[in-house]
């Protein structure tokens, strides 16, 4: 009889400690949908096509896009596209893989946090270079945009930076 009352609490105890990961479910419609226009951008940033990126971002004057360069902050379309421009010109090619990638989501608003690894071509020499990215997506019209953004490279300094 102890037996089986040991036995019933340690049954217990593992499902307990189980709950979390069997409450997880499966990937949401709207998880599904954030991960693939992520995907479809990092698509678009490869190809350096600005008017693909430009069509994933609200068109609205108050749009925000910040990153860690000191002149890193970019509002409005116009101002986003300069900014892309721009950074295509610095590089060759570059391809981009997340390693990990969180969304959440209410209503027509989601937002997410990915952290991912870029192979750049600067021409010369190949770099291996981890950054972090969230935003905020709205849907409009059965559509994902961007609405703020906010890109960070990883903690590395510049010289851990990899040549490849």
């Amino acid at each position: 009889m102890r037996t089986l009352r040991c036995l019933g609490l340690t049954s217990v105890l593992i499902l307990l400690m189980m709950a979390p990961v069997f409450g997880q479910g499966p990937q949401t419609q709207v998880e599904k949908e954030v991960k693939d226009f992520l995907d479809a951008y990092a698509r678009a940033y490869e190809k350096k096509d600005v008017a693909s990126i430009m069509a994933m971002i609200a068109p609205d004057p108050w749009v925000v896009f910040v990153e860690t360069a000191s002149n890193g902050r970019y509002v409005g379309p116009e101002a986003i596209k300069k900014s892309y421009e721009a950074e295509f010109g610095q590089f060759k090619s570059a391809e981009t893989k997340y390693n990990w990638v969180s969304v959440r989501s209410k209503g027509d608003v989601a937002w997410f946090v990915a952290e991912e690894m870029s192979v750049v071509d600067l021409g010369d020499e190949k770099l291996d270079l981890p950054a972090r990215w969230s935003g905020v997506l709205e849907k409009r019209e059965g559509k994902w945009l961007l609405v703020q953004s906010h890109f960070s490279f990883s903690d590395l300094e510049p010289e851990e930076v990899k040549p490849r």
